[in-house]
This record gives C-alpha cells, structure tokens and sequence, in this order.
C-alpha cells in the first residue's frame, strides 16, 4: 500500500473544510501525521464551526493527551450537548495519552450528537489496532505525511 501523496491529503481535507463550513459533521476525526498542516487546519476548523460562540461554554471540552486519559475523554463525548444540537470534544496532542486505545469502544458506536477530534503531532496511530479502525469504519481519518524535497516546490505552486 502507496502512502497518501499531498495531493490526495489537500484534496481530501479541502472536502472535509467545505463540509465544516456548511455545517455537516462525522462523529469522530482521526488527524494525524508528521506534517503538522493539514490536521491542524482540519481542527481549526472544526473548533470554529461546529458551535456557536454561545453555545462554546457547556458544550466544548479540550484536552490535552499528557494530562488526561481516555475514560476522561470517554465521559466528555457521552455526554448530550446542552442548549445546542452537538458538542465538541477535542483531543490534542493525543499521541502523549498511554491510554489512547481505549478510546476504540467509543469510536465504535459514538454519539451523533458529539463531534471527537482526536488530534496527533508527529505521529501516525497504528493501523493494526481496533482505535485507527473504529475511526475508519464510524468518521474521518487525515493522514499527512511530510513532504518530500522534490514536493515542496509543486506544493507551494498548488497552494497558490
């Protein structure tokens, strides 16, 4: 299996931005890669799209992986929105949590009305555990790697 190219990570995640800004949402994300551009601006744009600023104070949980673990982030996600149609829970830095496979249970049957963004820097889950194919089977999975020297002037010519 071919790693994903940067065309095909531009292409998907300029999708999954329109998709953002029209209001239409997975239940889980899986960003993750070396190349941090593309699951950081995935993010970005969930965290500014999917609540109103109103609707932020009870219904938006940010973690970070070093300082939680996955039932924390398990509870966060079952909970129901209040006063809103969804909630967010964000994970960041995921890669630092010990416990970032036990969130597979949840991504298997998660809530529709909770958007998970599990957010990874410089890391790739694994592909043979039950996380990264729950989150395959139920949501979205971006996966960016870096680019290659020959890439960079093609990609800089296509971001412009």
């Amino acid at each position: 299996m071919a790693a994903k190219g940067y065309i095909e990570t531009d292409r998907q995640a300029r999708n999954i931005l329109e998709d953002v800004r029209r209001g239409i949402f997975k239940s889980v994300y899986l960003l993750m890669g070396e190349e941090p551009y593309y699951p950081d601006l995935v993010c970005e744009e969930i965290i500014a799209n999917c609540l109103q600023d109103w609707e932020k104070d009870f219904n938006e949980t940010i973690c970070y992986g070093g300082d939680t673990d996955a039932d924390t982030v398990i509870t966060a996600a079952c909970r129901f929105p209040m006063m809103a149609e969804r909630q967010l829970v964000v994970l960041k830095e995921a890669q630092q949590m010990k416990t970032l496979d036990d969130l597979a249970p949840y991504c298997q049957k998660p809530l529709d009305s909770t958007v998970l963004v599990i957010l990874m820097h410089g890391a790739v889950a694994d592909k043979r555990k039950s996380l990264y194919k729950s989150v395959v089977k139920t949501g979205v999975v971006v996966e960016s790697n870096a680019l290659k020297d020959y890439e960079v002037a093609q990609w800089i010519s296509a971001y412009y």
